[in-house]
């Protein structure tokens, strides 16, 4: 199933350490958020929050994008965030694929 990684960055004026709409909303959706992964069809595999920088990040996998976007929509991420969807691969996945390509470079 492939991977994706939802990256959200918000200003300060909507981080819920300081906006008290957008906190009981953030705090209300957290909890949701399993369920709706579920009935999504999205494997939520972690979120992160760097703390000092109004970002916040999924790590999902789902059959497809269309699902990751629902979901971040469904979520209302959307509403506080400026949403960022990526497809990744992991390391070891990205390093074997790199190895199909001639390099350009000495």
């Amino acid at each position: 199933m492939p991977k994706y990684l939802i990256a959200g960055q918000h200003p300060p004026n909507l981080c819920p350490s300081a906006n008290e709409t957008v906190r009981k909303m953030s705090e209300e959706g957290a909890g949701q958020i399993p369920e709706l992964a579920e009935k999504l069809g999205v494997k939520l595999e972690a979120t992160y929050v760097p703390m000092n920088n109004h970002m916040v990040f999924a790590a999902v996998e789902a059959d497809d994008m269309a699902s990751v976007r629902e979901f971040a929509f469904q979520s209302r991420l959307g509403q506080w965030n400026t949403i960022e969807i990526y497809q990744v691969s992991t390391l070891e996945e990205a390093l074997t694929k790199v190895n199909e390509l001639p390099t350009i470079y000495e």
